[in-house]
């Protein structure tokens, strides 16, 4: 791998050759992280996260939390939260850039301050989502100056209740509220019509929740998801940040990929309740071996690449870019589908993926919730270079990375868009060509 200045830098993907054995420990999971800070920020006394991720999202979100009275404190392999008891007592305008689920979470966050807060993203933040979640809290009694980003919380009458919740575009609206509720008078109760978004990180959402020591209850009918969080004091807590399965997934994919190459991804598990071990766990059933070891879960390339057939994949949407990177090299064709929500991600990532893929050689055909997978045909010697890119989304640029190392000839516009999840991507993956541990 090398880095190559054509203008705009970019990184150089070459066929990977060197195989044998790799540990890699990816950095801890984003999605975890970013709702045990609300919990940390929002809770009572000193909060310890333990291998936390620090990327922009968290941290960005940290800093937000910063500005309306929370103490925060990162070292190398800690987050030190000192919370607010559910009472921010400063207002603030503070900015969370690209980050989807940090904006979502304080928005939420802001209407349990004592005075208002201003929540501001960047240009591609201002254009997404947040309606439906303004249109529930004001069921709860916040009110909102604007209907998009930037906008000012004031929750002087915000307090819990019960409220009827639609099919959302996000489930990170849900969580937002989830995340909240402990602090609110009464608790909150969602009913929330199924079938729910991305119902797997509500899963999610609910079990840090209990870990934080609040009685979700979380019941389900075939027409509606009943999630109550009661009113709870949240005291402080020590909690250790498992790996995160959303990075662990490139590598895996990367294994997958390549007869002879065994990758132990050190500190997971494969019941892992992260969303996107399910992809994990999916390379197993196309080809790859996937089996818990001692410190972690090992995938090892065998030769063989099945397609997917039609695959699910409403419960890891992030974690089918990858996957369908993999099915490039598949023995037959892929189809994954319930894709509802990446097209309103930091790009969309339906259109910028089969595009991307088709530019490496596969026959693509996409729609609003899916995209369809002709695998490529691989050459000898790849004569031309393919420069991809992301438009800006690290998930694109991870994906289509991992696509490199078996096509070759491929370089990534703008790597340095990876650090809104994963700011040591490239290095790990470096360390992966050379033949050392990536940890």
């Amino acid at each position: 791998m090398r880095k190559k200045n054509a203008g705009s830098s970019a990184e150089s993907i070459p066929v990977l050759k060197r195989l044998g054995h790799r540990v890699v420990r990816v950095p801890g999971s984003k999605s975890l992280t970013a709702r045990a800070i609300m919990l940390g920020a929002l809770g009572a006394g000193r909060t310890v996260l333990k291998n936390p991720l620090k990327c922009d999202d968290t941290d960005l979100l940290a800093v937000a939390f910063s500005k309306i009275g929370v103490g925060v404190k990162w070292t190398p392999s800690r987050l030190v939260l000192h919370g607010v008891d559910g009472k921010p007592p400063h207002g603030a305008s503070v900015n969370l850039g690209a980050g989807g689920t940090p904006s979502r979470f304080m928005i939420a966050a802001g209407a349990l301050s004592r005075e208002p807060v201003t929540v501001d993203g960047d240009g591609k933040m201002r254009t997404r989502p947040i309606g439906e979640l303004l249109t529930l809290m004001r069921e709860l009694g916040a009110t909102f100056d604007n209907d998009t980003m930037p906008v000012e919380v004031n929750g002087s009458s915000f307090t819990g209740g019960s409220i009827e919740v639609p099919v959302t575009k996000s489930s990170q609206f849900i969580s937002a509220l989830m995340l909240v509720a402990p602090f609110t008078q009464g608790g909150i109760s969602l009913h929330c019509k199924m079938p729910v978004t991305s119902s797997t990180y509500i899963d999610l959402t609910t079990n840090v929740l209990r870990t934080f020591g609040v009685d979700v209850m979380d019941a389900c009918t075939d027409e509606v998801r009943l999630i109550t969080v009661p009113q709870t004091r949240i005291t402080h807590r020590e909690l250790e940040i498992e790996p995160d399965a959303s990075s662990a997934i490139y590598f895996a994919a990367v294994a997958a990929l390549h007869d002879g190459l065994s990758v132990t991804l050190q500190g997971l598990k494969l019941d892992s309740l992260q969303p996107d071990m399910e992809a994990i766990r999916l390379l197993g059933t196309i080809g790859a071996h996937v089996t818990e070891v001692e410190d972690g879960i090992q995938v090892t390339g065998t030769g063989i690449v099945r397609g997917f057939g039609n695959l699910d994949a409403s419960g890891f949407p992030d974690a089918s870019l990858c996957l369908a990177g993999v099915a490039a090299f598949a023995d037959s064709p892929s189809r994954i589908y319930g894709l509802e929500t990446l097209p309103l991600k930091e790009s969309d990532r339906i259109e910028v993926m089969a595009r991307s893929l088709a530019k490496v050689g596969c026959g693509i055909a996409s729609g609003d919730t899916d995209i369809r997978i002709s695998p490529l045909k691989l050459q000898t010697k790849v004569k031309t270079s393919t420069a991809i890119d992301p438009i800006d989304d690290h998930r694109i640029a991870m994906a289509m990375a991992v696509v490199g190392t078996k096509r070759g000839g491929v370089s990534i516009v703008n790597p340095k868009c990876v650090s809104k999840s994963y700011p040591s991507f490239w290095t790990e993956l470096r360390k992966v060509y050379e033949g050392h541990d990536a940890t």
